[in-house]
C-alpha cells in the first residue's frame, strides 16, 4: 500500500515537473493596513509581473476571531474601489479602501482584504496546472478609545 502511494506521488511530481510554470502574476504593497482614528481611506498598489495582462478581483470582509480561528463575514461598511481591475504587463494600479459606514470607529475594527488573480480562459490547457495568486491583507481601523 505504501509503495503504491509513493509511486502515485512520483507520477504526479513528474507530471507537474513537465508542465510549464509561470512566475508570480502580480505583487501588492503594503501587505497590511493600519488606519488611524478619524481616517476613512487608505490604498494598496498592484503591480503586474508578467508579459500578459492579469485580471484582479478585490474583496473585503469583516474579520473576527472565534476560539483562535479567523472567521470572515461579508460587510458593506468598507469597500474596495475598483473591485475588479486589469493589470497591464508591467503596469501598476491603485485600489482604494474606503470605510463608507457613517458611524464613528470607537474601538478597533478588523477586516481582511482578499486580492485574487482571476482565471484567464485563454490560458486553460489540458494537462496543465494553472496556479492563481491570492494575497490576504489585514486591514485595521483604529478606534478613538
Amino acid at each position: 500500500m505504501r509503495a503504491s502511494r509513493l509511486s502515485a506521488l512520483l507520477v504526479v511530481i513528474g507530471l507537474l515537473g513537465s508542465t510549464a510554470a509561470e512566475a508570480s502574476s502580480f505583487r501588492v504593497a503594503p501587505v497590511g493596513l493600519k488606519i488611524n482614528p478619524g481616517a476613512a481611506t487608505s490604498s494598496i498598489r498592484l503591480w503586474g509581473s508578467r508579459t500578459d495582462p492579469v485580471s484582479i478581483q478585490v474583496r473585503i470582509f469583516r474579520s473576527k476571531f472565534v476560539d483562535g480561528e479567523e472567521w470572515l463575514e461579508p460587510t458593506s461598511d468598507v469597500v474596495a474601489s475598483p473591485p475588479v481591475t486589469k493589470l497591464a504587463p508591467g503596469g501598476e494600479n491603485l485600489v482604494r479602501i474606503v470605510r463608507v459606514s457613517k458611524s464613528p470607529v470607537t474601538e478597533k475594527e478588523s477586516y481582511r482584504l482578499l486580492v485574487d488573480e482571476l482565471p484567464n480562459p485563454s490560458k486553460i490547457r489540458a494537462g496543465r496546472v494553472n496556479v492563481l495568486v491570492r494575497h490576504s491583507i489585514p486591514v485595521v481601523f483604529l478606534g478613538s478609545n
